[in-house]
């Protein structure tokens, strides 16, 4: 990952409003996807296999970006989907533990 241009610095106000931007258009993101795969069901694929799915994905996720570092890198338009679908599995993941029956993560080892 080369990085030619150097912004200058992000104030913690500046930082604080981008992050807030990106976790609602990751949250959109998750939304329409979740529309289109899962329908009324938003944690259907999480209920068949719980966290495990979740490492599956991720999984898939990491080998695209071992992808764009052995190619030298990828468009900032690569990095931005590769990224929101990290962060987006990793919000699911968090409501599919405030939400979900997933009885290998509540076997009293969280309780």
């Amino acid at each position: 990952m080369r990085r030619t241009e150097v912004k200058p610095a992000m104030s913690r106000r500046e930082f604080k409003h981008a992050l807030a931007a990106q976790i609602e258009a990751v949250a959109m993101l998750v939304s329409q996807r979740n529309a289109a795969y899962a329908g009324a069901d938003a944690l259907k694929c999480w209920r068949k296999r719980g966290l495990a799915g979740l490492l599956v994905r991720l999984e898939d996720k990491l080998a695209r970006f071992d992808t764009f570092i052995e190619r030298d890198g990828a468009t900032e338009s690569e990095w931005r989907e590769l990224l929101s679908d990290i962060a987006g599995y990793a919000l699911c993941g968090l409501v599919w533990l405030a939400h979900g029956s997933d009885l290998s993560v509540r076997d009293g080892r969280d309780e």
